[in-house]
């Protein structure tokens, strides 16, 4: 039988953990609010208030455009949401979730 040496090496110290990303920890927010968030219904709006969301939609965009301000950015996107077909609705949610997440996703007064 062969006898076999253990040599014992220095292992260098481990390095601090990789900084998180901010958006996984956002992503795991946002799906603990929607299990908060429970059933809820929701019943389609008629044309006429849909034309008056997308004209509130127009202005605040104008808005934003003019001055660049947050709720013009937000309030923008949230009208279009609204004033959306169903079949136009998951594109408008997402461009709405994505100003939404990328502004939660900011350090504190960070711009």
């Amino acid at each position: 039988m062969v006898e076999t040496e253990t040599v014992e090496t220095e292992q260098a110290p481990k390095k601090g953990g990789r900084r998180p990303d901010p958006m996984t920890q956002l992503i795991a927010d946002v799906k603990a609010a929607i299990k908060n968030l429970g059933e809820y219904e929701v019943t389609e709006i008629n044309d006429q208030l849909r034309q008056g969301h997308d004209r509130r939609a127009a202005a605040w965009s104008n808005e934003y455009r003019k001055s660049g301000r947050l709720d013009g950015l937000i309030l923008g996107y949230a009208f279009e949401v609204l004033s959306s077909y169903e079949h136009e609705r998951r594109h408008a949610l997402v461009q709405l979730a994505a100003v939404a997440l990328n502004e939660a996703a900011r350090p504190d007064g960070a711009r």
